[in-house]
């Protein structure tokens, strides 16, 4: 009976503890008007969606609604950092917030109106929350300073060049106004998602390189492997794709399903190759590739190819890496199957193909135009010691 008691009482301990390791997002949610903006149908179902590093929304549960009301239990896989998720269900927005461990709360007073929800709850919605009222406050603000305008002067005076140019001040003025009280409170709680993924979606674009990259430089070390931080810091290189300058540390979803980093190759010197099977020139540039691969195949310690396909389809994509005898040991293949709109080609610059990209072992690129024989030639010199072609004239070309 002792054993039987001790048995059960483990199992006991091991279940609680197991559940205590759990982290748990609880989404509570309250429609008070639950109609669709553009059809008399009531809500009656809603979803909660997994927003991915593509931005693409994936369905993962569904709830339906009890008397406006309803919820979400979500357990957070061990390895998912903090990040934005969605309600989707309705047909007028998509409200987004951060799912972490805790009680997220959203008051939507009109289902036509999903984005004027109120979400809180939990630390980094609260945030999130104060950001946006604080970027509504300076929208009201210029609309009160324009409507003053409006009223103090006649509209003869406002039509006029002086009567522009205060009008345009105004705008002005109150965009810079918000911009600095935004950049203020981001780097007030740089240790939040909330501030690499703000300052890259609303942020960056209004400001000059250079202070672009002392932005993404002010966040928190904590933040170095979010994805959010690492989108932020790749956009900030793609600013200014220049030879001797790091590259973005794109994403590589490999053939076989995985996923790697080009940050993973340091050490090496890689060529990154952007191609796809439906490109002609492309084509014409495999024998090359292939004579590159077999001259440095026993210097693949130091030197990798990676050849990034822009298909959209992966059936073409692996036949043509078959028909054209390039699945090789130790050479890369990769795409994420989006085309054109891949984000690893936008942070390369990639406007057509093939393109080949040289890196250094150190992430900065080498080249962006060699191609062909020129480019087996000068791969090899600087794997045999013969650097020289990294102080030639070159190097000042732009992407």
């Amino acid at each position: 009976m002792r054993i039987h008691t001790l048995f059960f009482t483990t199992i006991g301990l091991a279940a609680c503890c197991a559940l205590q390791a759990q982290k748990v997002c609880t989404i509570q949610g309250h429609i008070v008007k639950d109609s669709l903006r553009y059809t008399a149908a009531p809500i009656k179902k809603v979803f909660l969606n997994r927003i991915d590093e593509y931005d693409r929304t994936i369905a993962i549960d569904s709830a339906e609604l009890k008397k406006g009301r309803f919820e979400f239990r979500y357990v957070i896989p061990t390895d998912e950092p903090i990040q934005l998720y969605g309600i989707s269900g309705f047909d007028n927005g998509f409200p987004v917030f951060f799912v972490e461990p805790g009680e997220v709360k959203i008051e939507m007073p009109n289902g036509a109106y999903p984005n004027g929800a109120t979400i809180t709850g939990t630390p980094n919605n609260d945030l999130y929350t104060q950001y946006k009222e604080l970027t509504q406050r300076s929208i009201n603000e210029q609309s009160d300073s324009l409507k003053m305008l409006t009223s103090r002067y006649s509209k003869d005076y406002i039509d006029s060049k002086e009567g522009r140019e205060q009008w345009l001040r105004i705008g002005a003025e109150s965009v810079v106004r918000c911009n600095a009280d935004r950049i203020d409170f981001l780097l007030d709680h740089n240790d939040s998602p909330l501030a690499p993924i703000m300052m890259e979606r609303e942020i960056h674009y209004m400001l000059s390189n250079r202070y672009a990259e002392q932005l993404c430089n002010a966040l928190s070390p904590v933040l170095k492997d979010h994805p959010y931080y690492r989108s932020f810091s790749n956009t900030v290189r793609a600013l200014d794709l220049k030879v001797g300058h790091e590259l973005p540390d794109i994403t590589l979803p490999l053939i076989d399903g995985s996923k790697h980093k080009l940050s993973d190759y340091r050490g090496k010197f890689v060529l990154l190759d952007f191609w796809a099977s439906w490109c002609g020139p492309c084509m014409r540039e495999i024998p090359h590739l292939k004579q590159l691969y077999a001259d440095t195949k026993a210097q693949q310690d130091k030197f990798v190819i990676i050849s990034f396909s822009v298909d959209t389809k992966e059936k073409d994509w692996k036949k043509a890496i078959e028909a054209k005898g390039i699945q090789l040991e130790g050479w890369v293949h990769c795409s994420d199957l989006l085309g054109w709109r891949s984000p690893s080609a936008k942070f390369m610059g990639i406007e057509a193909i093939p393109q080949m990209i040289l890196i250094d072992p150190e992430g900065k690129a080498i080249s962006f135009s060699l191609r062909g024989e020129e480019l087996v030639r000068r791969v090899k010199q600087i794997l045999n010691g013969d650097l020289y072609y990294l102080n030639e004239p070159q190097v000042t070309e732009q992407k």
